[in-house]
């Protein structure tokens, strides 16, 4: 991981959660990956949070965490994140997630509002599939993943050629490189099993997120990468549904934009975490 973090592991729910941190002062942050990536998503990010107490987690299935059979529902993913909080001692942290880890930090948010200051949902968190007019079957298969099992000596050509060459980089590289793991056969595969990856798809997709959105009670930042009209409109409506939003539009932005951009995503993490520390005066927490 990163300069300067320690690599530790956590108590879920029944699992066991790798994570790691970074010492600092003043609102703590927990961050989370997407669906099928890791706590190395951020690796580019943590640099510019330098300073602020951090997490970032493996969440169940995920990177070095345990893989057990199941189950993969949001409630299951929520109670493993306040287990691993508790386990800290962090009663109240302002929470960042990419892609699916959005829709898991406005989950959090929702079930435990004392323990949640604020939500940064990065290129997640959206009703993006409605306002697109997708059926349920066509967005499920549209999640589904290719059953990759390739040579390691393959796999960064491939990886390489899904990256824009702009910003490849061997840091780039080895955040790609930890989504998969070489099995007995010497064959790299995608560290989540893929039936936890549609175990996790279906949940999103069987979720109502009209009536999950407005039990978020904390400041959520929501960011749209790139959007187009209907994830302009998809923003929009989802804002709506929110008590203290604060929708962005980042064009040009891809959704690895934690790659791609991680100093504007630093930025915006760290503006969340000053708006809620502005709030509690005198409640600066070291960790």
């Amino acid at each position: 991981m990163t300069s300067g973090g320690l690599d530790l592991d956590l108590p879920g729910q029944g699992v066991r959660l790798r994570a790691t941190r970074w010492p600092g002062a003043g609102t703590p942050v927990l961050l989370l990956h997407g669906l099928a990536s890791t706590r190395r998503i951020w690796d580019l990010v943590v640099p510019g949070l330098a300073g602020l107490p951090l997490v970032a987690v493996d969440q169940r299935g995920h990177g070095e965490s345990d893989r057990p059979d199941g189950p993969y529902d949001g409630q299951s993913v929520v109670a493993d994140l306040l287990t691993a909080l508790d386990a800290l001692g962090l009663s109240r942290v302002v929470v960042a997630g990419h892609s699916w880890g959005a829709w898991t930090a406005l989950r959090l948010a929702a079930a435990a509002p004392e323990r949640v200051l604020a939500a940064v949902c990065v290129d997640g968190g959206m009703l993006h599939a409605r306002d697109a007019g997708l059926s349920r079957e066509a967005v499920r298969e549209m999640l589904t993943p290719p059953r990759l099992a390739v040579p390691p000596e393959e796999l960064v050509g491939l990886l390489r050629a899904s990256t824009p060459s702009s910003w490849w980089s061997p840091a780039v590289e080895a955040v790609k490189q930890s989504l998969f793991t070489v099995g007995d056969d010497g064959l790299a595969r995608a560290r989540l099993p893929f039936d936890a990856h549609m175990a996790i798809v279906d949940d999103l997709l069987d979720t109502d997120h009209e009536a999950l959105l407005p039990q978020v009670r904390c400041p959520a930042w929501l960011v749209s990468c790139s959007p187009d009209a209907a994830r302009a409109q998809a923003l929009d409506r989802t804002a709506a549904l929110l008590a203290q939003p604060r929708a962005l539009r980042w064009d040009g932005a891809v959704h690895d934009v934690p790659l791609q951009w991680p100093a504007l995503v630093a930025g915006l993490v760290r503006a969340a975490a000053d708006e809620v520390s502005a709030a509690l005066p005198g409640e600066g927490t070291r960790s």
